[in-house]
């Protein structure tokens, strides 16, 4: 399988036109917000602090990003090589998400400029300093990853070789430097960073069988970076039990953001190799995707289980039954984003079709989307002031971002190697 440009432009008709529209409206609306304040464009008030932005943006947006360190793990790790073809537009869909997601997360901030703080104010009691650490050594991870493709498009075979050579030893750097960060303490620093050399080293000296396109310790970073934040982001909802419904207020709930991230990853890689093989005129990997959707039936199913033990176990049954506006947005989340994908992937003419598999995966999509905003902003009750409602400035900025996404990812897609032959390809 060899890695392949994408000749064909793409079918930029009145969708192509509608993307640069919004683009351009979310870009004039950014200066805007920035040159009249926050207040001039959101809704946001001191009862409900994080709104549209922080539920679609950075939960949801975070979460739709986690395709890499899945279908990553699985192929370099795991020995699922078979599913290689996916792993570039993955990385990228993750690459272009993260960089995007701290591009919003700069326009919700009220004072952008200190986003640069938490370099050097370590709080390690809070897991929005964990958080923010992650990010900033995952989205490091993916651009490492990136970097291959950027060294076959422009032939820089010195420079490949270079990366594969001192990529692993930035890796360990890297991890013992977050080590420090998170613990504050040099005990644990050597002796993460003593088995991480002793593992290259055993990768050097053959003893240890590992890809020889990836290092190993790469694709391993970016697997603990991604579920350390992935996790983490639940966690801090576990600080507001007086304020989060009983719903989705759970002591479960960073292993139900890591769960449904995982979920969400894998419903990306189906949508996304649907999308570009209708845009790019080029047939998908439908075999693989079959499979891509049978490991997102299982971890669908594992959540669902999960959601229903704990709604049961602590005594919440009876709030999801409830005719209230909190029991009504929950019960949408859990038909559009797990009973109606469910059933298309358990109806096997279905689960073995393009088709089916790229409507399943999309209201997975949606219905992650819709969990997010629910446990950031539907299931949030403000003790005192006005109830909080998007601005309309807030959903155009936050179109114009995601707009500028996808243009990113087609003109990637037109001038780099992302796509790889496949027998399925190749046949097309």
């Amino acid at each position: 399988m060899q890695p392949i440009a994408t000749e064909n432009r793409g079918r930029f008709g009145f969708g192509g036109f509608l993307l640069f529209v919004l683009a351009v409206l979310g870009i004039v609306l950014i200066v805007y917000r920035y040159a009249t304040g926050i207040g001039s464009v959101a809704n946001l008030n001191q009862g409900y602090p994080w709104g549209f932005w922080i539920g679609f943006d950075v939960l949801a947006g975070i979460a739709l990003a986690g395709g890499a360190f899945v279908v990553a793990g699985l192929v370099h790790i795991f020995g699922g090589e078979k599913y290689h073809p996916l792993v570039r537009p993955a990385i990228l869909t993750a690459f272009l998400g993260y960089l995007l997601f701290i591009f919003a997360l700069l326009i919700d901030l009220g004072r952008p400029w200190m986003i640069w703080s938490q370099m050097i104010n370590w709080h390690h009691e809070s897991p929005m300093f964990e958080v923010g650490w992650c990010v900033m050594m995952y989205t490091t991870v993916l651009f490492l990853e990136f970097l291959p493709v950027v060294f076959e498009r422009f032939k820089l075979r010195g420079l490949h070789a270079l990366w594969k050579a001192l990529g692993p030893w930035i890796i360990v750097a890297m991890i013992m430097f977050f080590t420090f960060v998170m613990t504050d303490s040099m005990t644990w620093v050597l002796i993460i960073g003593a088995a991480l050399v002793l593992f290259q080293l055993m990768v050097l000296a053959g003893v240890l069988h590992t890809d020889p396109k990836v290092p190993t310790l790469l694709i391993m970073a970016g697997i603990i970076f991604s579920t350390l934040h992935q996790s983490s982001l639940g966690t801090l909802f576990l600080m507001v039990p007086h304020k989060l419904s009983a719903i989705w207020y759970s002591p479960l709930l960073p292993i139900q953001f890591f769960l449904s991230a995982v979920m969400a990853g894998l419903a990306m890689i189906i949508v996304e190799a649907n999308w570009s093989g209708w845009f790019f005129k080029r047939k998908p990997e439908t075999d693989l995707l079959v499979g891509m959707g049978r490991g997102l039936t299982v971890v669908m199913l594992i959540y669902l289980a999960l959601k229903v033990v704990d709604l049961v176990v602590r005594g919440a049954a009876p709030e999801v039954l409830a005719t209230s506006n909190v029991a009504i947005a929950f019960w949408i989340e859990i038909v559009v984003g797990l009973l109606i994908p469910l059933a298309f992937l358990m109806t096997p003419e279905l689960a073995r079709s393009g088709k089916g598999l790229f409507w399943a995966a999309l209201f997975v999509v949606i219905g992650l989307i819709i969990n997010r905003i629910n446990v950031a902003v539907t299931g949030i009750s403000a003790p005192a002031g006005p109830t909080y409602y998007p601005h309309w400035m807030e959903i155009a900025i936050t179109a114009g971002v995601v707009s500028l996404g996808i243009l990113a990812f087609v003109f990637v897609c037109r001038f780099f190697p992302i796509f790889e032959e496949h027998e399925h390809t190749a046949k097309a």
